[in-house]
């Protein structure tokens, strides 16, 4: 149930009304100021196209992963629910309401933080609307299950707006090195083989783009030629099955954005220097180790 709270206007949030009766101005309220609003003040690390100097907010992205979803779904897989794969997209970040966002660049202090800090908001959350909008509820604990196509769906196209935010812009708001980028793709390369490989081509011809844009990295002149993308995060390769996990299919990554994504362990490091997945580890995640 919702709780009682008093916005500026002095008016109190209520329970939904049973009894198929419709919802007042209160609940109207009460939803607004307390799911709807509160992604507006959580910023990320990748930055509007249009206004290079504002950074996107998680209901931009919420919004705008859930509108690209639903336009992909049908071109990937003419059976997903389109419903279901919209009410992911939505759903998917309210944890950071009160968990925040961790970028993929943050010191590795701050992503191991992360599961733990979703799975107390989802309790919060769960708390909260759990007996007003229960769909809300089951949809968060779907989308970290991973246990349908359109979770899986989502979670991987999640993994490829940050690319394209950074394209549409032609600007990189961090300005990584090569090598520390290069870490960040390859674990998003893993995560999305893992959950949708439909999406593969899509994401490698995204990250080709990238390696033809050396001004978006720190040390771009330094970019080696003839990047192939064939080369990191391959799955089950043969000799190398210690490094790279199978596929699975039926896997469930965990539940995250862009922060749960490997950030660079050690800056500087040279572009020719290949970053290699370690195994899963406790939480499924690969680890990428320097040399």
């Amino acid at each position: 149930m919702a709780r009682d709270t008093s916005d500026d206007a002095g008016v109190t949030s209520p329970a939904v009304p049973g009894g198929g009766a419709g919802p007042d101005a209160r609940t109207l309220l009460a939803v607004m100021r307390e799911l709807v609003f509160p992604p507006y003040g959580i910023e990320r690390s990748s930055a509007v196209p249009q206004n290079v100097t504002r950074h996107e907010n998680d209901a931009e992205h919420s919004f705008a992963l859930g509108l690209v979803a639903v336009c992909l779904a049908p071109l990937v897989d003419e059976g997903l629910d389109l419903g279901r794969v919209a009410r992911y997209a939505l759903v998917h970040d309210l944890p950071e309401v009160h968990a925040g966002d961790v970028s993929v660049y943050a010191d590795a202090a701050e992503r191991e933080k992360k599961a733990v800090r979703e799975e107390e908001a989802r309790e919060i959350i769960a708390r909260d609307f759990g007996e007003t909008f229960p769909w809300v509820i089951e949809d968060l604990y779907g989308y970290k299950a991973q246990e349908d196509q359109e979770s899986r769906f989502v979670y991987a196209l999640d993994k490829l707006l940050p690319h394209v935010n950074v394209l549409l812009a032609d600007h990189h708001p961090v300005r990584p090195t090569w090598a520390d980028y290069r870490r960040t793709e390859v674990v998003a390369r893993w995560k999305i083989r893992r959950s949708c490989p439909a999406l593969l081509p899509l994401f490698d011809e995204l990250c080709r783009e990238f390696a033809r844009r050396p001004h978006l990295f720190s040390d771009g002149a330094s970019l080696r030629v003839g990047y192939d993308d064939r080369r990191d995060g391959e799955q089950g390769r043969a000799g190398d099955g210690a490094q790279h996990p199978p596929v699975q299919r039926e896997g469930r990554p965990e539940h995250g954005g862009q922060g749960d994504e490997e950030g660079p362990r050690r800056a500087g490091r040279h572009p020719q220097e290949q970053p290699r997945p370690r195994p899963a580890d406790d939480d499924g995640e690969p680890r990428a180790r320097g040399q």
